[in-house]
């Protein structure tokens, strides 16, 4: 099934309101809770980013989404400024970023990230530099000093796209 999936990648289609955004919110909790416990302290470490293509979508939809399920003060903190989530319950520690990310221009963006996996919501928006660019991002966080990823990868969900997105043939 899609959700305990180990596979590097995974993607779901289907119609609107399946439930496709709340399955890929909760795979990074599945996640989470498998990375392997840091030989230093032994919290299990991870980061991932959420993506969507424009920043009023990501937090109309995909964050509003999230904090359904995820509310600040229960599960972690919120942090405004930076968009981000931070899971600690038991010996998790998992941070979760939002990022719009719409033009191949933006793969600048994420360049530098170091995260264990990439969450792509409405993939079929987003372009192939895009996806490509957060492919190779995947698998850079923890560090080897905290263990280092047992897991990584990326998935998402999305609307069945037209037949002219590059998604399509993939």
């Amino acid at each position: 099934p899609f959700l305990t999936s180990d596979k590097f990648q995974n993607f779901i289609v289907g119609p609107v309101g399946s439930s496709k955004t709340t399955g890929i919110l909760f795979k990074i909790v599945y996640h989470a809770t498998r990375q392997r416990p840091s030989p230093v302290d032994g919290i299990r470490r991870s980061r991932w980013v959420v993506v969507r293509n424009t920043l009023p979508q990501l937090k109309d939809t995909t964050i509003n989404s999230f904090m359904t399920w995820f509310k600040h003060g229960e599960a972690g903190k919120w942090i405004a400024s930076s968009t981000t989530f931070v899971f600690k319950f038991g010996d998790v520690e998992a941070e979760v970023l939002f990022r719009p990310l719409d033009t191949p221009d933006d793969v600048n963006r994420v360049l530098s990230l170091e995260v264990t996996g990439a969450i792509l919501d409405e993939f079929v928006e987003l372009p192939k530099e895009i996806v490509e660019a957060l492919s190779g991002r995947c698998g850079r966080y923890p560090s080897a000093k905290d263990g280092g990823p047992s897991w990584w990868g990326m998935w998402g969900a999305s609307n069945p796209g037209n037949e002219d997105s590059w998604w399509y043939n993939w």
